[in-house]
This record gives structure tokens, C-alpha cells and sequence, in this order.
């Protein structure tokens, strides 16, 4: 494990944005991991889990506590499971830390001749950010392959959850509502075997396809969640709606604020211009187009993005 002192947490993030962390702790183990993890938790320290740094939007004023980026990424490929009730076949196992880059992870699962994964192809993050957030793509949300997952609560111990206590939901998870707990490792279950190298070549075509999408310049990613029906199956005018084109739609694309600015070729992503955006600057510019897009279609967009300040709290446009 390496511990940094007053690392500027811009190296670290997506956005380039970000003043310096006390203490940036690389942490290569999991199991070590386990006891610090409490230690920081019963002292009242603050503390944020990097991740790769995608979709997250760091403090100017930097972060007073420890940061964790989370690097341990072992994979375990487990034995096929045998017929189950039903007389269904079980797929296979694959257990991944959470400090794996999902890209590589879902590269990893192709060669091993398993396309499951495919459509999650081009979202940045490592595995246990992809398990919190419920990641999806293409149709596809993390959720629909996992079989259990590893966690850390606020004590240090190690627990284990199956799909159904996770609590998925559109880009949520009940490790979204439970700051205290770090996802470890999780167990997916594939079962679409394929040949490794089309199943490479599909990933690859997704990849591609994904980021000719994707705006030139500096961003976290997709800044507002799709909205989607509220209350169950309830109508909603949000549904089938897409935060792009809402915004789109309202004249977003290519409003600036200082150096944060909506890309002109995708209304849904606010890129740092130059690489000197404040937080600031994006907030305002985020909140400007929440505050027109719900006074136009009466739509309320919430951000996809980690708005962060400087003791891990959570900001709200």
C-alpha cells in the first residue's frame, strides 16, 4: 500500500478537476485493506473511493480526509455449476476484485469464450464502481449477471450479499445508501458461450460505437441520469425520455460558463475546456439546464455524476 500526502486529485479523475487530497492511499490488497477500512470509519474520518474516477466531480478545495483508490483486481474462474431446480444448466463463475478496469474484465470474459457481458463494453470505471452504480448499456445493466457480492461494512467485516439483497435499481444499489460499505469483490454468472475471438470482435465493435458517441475533451461521462417513471409502474411524462435530448431539445449545446461548457455534439456531457474548469463552474452550468429543462418539459434531471465536496459529502444541484 502507498500512502501520498497532498496529491492533487485532478491526476485522478476523468474531469481534471480537483484541489489535493490529504492522504491518497493506493491500496493493492484487500485483504489489508479490512482494518484500515474501520479504523477510518470509528475515527470519523472523512473518506472517498476513487475508483478509476469517472463520474465523479471533485472539490476545488481538494479533500479533507483519506482518499481510497482501490487497485486490487485479481479474477477466479470457478467450476461449471451443476443442473438446478427446474432442471435448467447453471452457468459459469468468475469472482473479480473491484479494483479491475471492467473494460479489461469483460475482454477477459471473451477470450474465456462468454459474450454476456458485451453490451457493457465502453463505460469507464473498475468493477466494484460498476456494482455500485448498477451500470448499464446497450439494453444491459450490471445487475443482470451477478450472482452475489463481497463487501466491507462500516466494522471491517466481510459480508456477503446475493442479487436480490442488493437492491438494484437504475444506476442505484443499496451500496449507493450505505456510505460505509466498500464492495470487495463480486461473483458474475455467464452463461452465452460463444467463440473468444467473435466475442472479442463484438466487444470491440461496441467499444467503438460507444465512444464515436462520446465528445472530444474532458468530462466525467454522461453528467444527468435518463429519466425514468416514478412510482413503480406509474406513467410519467419521463418516460421513454433521454436526459440528451431533453437537454438537446432546450438549447443546451455549446452554453458556456468560464471553462465548463455542454458539448455541441452530445447535450449530456459537460466537458472541463482546457483543463480549467472549477467544480463551480460546472455546477452552475448544470444547474442552469436542470432549472430551463424542467420549466420547459416539466422533467426533473438528476445527476449521474458524484458531485463531491470536500469532506465526501454529497452535492445537490
Amino acid at each position: 500500500m502507498e500512502i501520498l500526502k497532498n496529491e492533487p486529485l485532478s491526476r485522478h479523475t476523468f474531469y481534471g478537476v480537483g484541489g489535493l487530497a490529504d492522504e491518497f492511499y493506493k491500496v493493492d490488497d484487500a485483504e489489508s485493506f479490512a482494518e484500515l477500512w474501520a479504523e477510518t470509519i470509528q475515527a470519523k474520518i472523512p473518506r472517498l473511493i476513487l475508483g478509476k474516477g469517472s463520474n465523479l466531480l471533485c472539490s476545488d478545495a481538494g479533500f479533507r480526509g483519506r482518499v481510497f483508490s482501490l487497485e486490487f483486481d485479481k479474477i477466479t474462474w470457478d467450476i461449471p455449476s451443476p443442473f438446478r431446480k427446474g432442471g435448467k444448466k447453471g452457468g459459469f463463475f468468475v469472482t473479480v476484485e473491484s479494483g479491475k478496469n471492467f473494460q479489461a474484465f469483460i475482454e477477459e470474459t471473451n477470450k474465456q469464450g462468454f459474450e454476456d457481458l458485451c453490451n457493457l463494453s465502453g463505460i469507464p470505471g473498475n468493477v466494484g464502481a460498476f456494482v455500485r452504480g448498477n451500470a448499464g448499456a446497450f439494453g444491459s445493466e450490471t445487475k443482470d449477471f451477478i450472482k452475489s457480492v463481497e463487501f466491507l461494512d462500516e466494522s471491517g467485516n466481510l459480508k456477503t450479499f446475493n442479487r436480490e439483497e442488493c437492491q438494484f435499481g437504475y444506476r442505484e444499489s443499496v451500496f449507493k445508501s450505505h456510505p460505509d460499505w466498500c464492495v470487495i469483490k463480486s461473483t458474475f454468472e455467464l452463461h452465452q458461450k460463444a467463440d473468444p475471438e467473435s466475442s472479442l470482435k463484438k466487444t470491440r465493435n461496441l467499444l467503438a460505437e460507444r465512444w464515436r458517441k462520446y465528445p472530444p475533451g474532458r468530462s466525467g461521462g454522461s453528467f444527468f441520469k435518463n429519466p425514468s417513471p416514478l412510482g413503480g409502474d406509474a406513467p410519467s411524462k419521463a418516460e421513454g425520455l433521454f436526459a440528451g435530448k431533453l437537454l438537446e431539445e432546450a438549447g443546451a449545446k455549446g452554453d458556456t460558463i468560464g471553462h465548463a461548457q455542454v458539448s455541441e455534439k452530445h447535450a449530456n456531457f459537460i466537458l472541463n475546456l482546457e483543463g480549467k474548469a472549477k467544480q463551480s463552474e460546472i455546477i452552475e452550468l448544470a444547474r442552469k439546464w436542470k432549472k430551463i429543462v424542467f420549466e420547459k418539459f416539466g422533467v426533473t434531471l438528476e445527476p449521474e455524476i458524484f458531485i463531491c465536496d470536500e469532506r465526501g459529502g454529497k452535492i445537490t444541484l
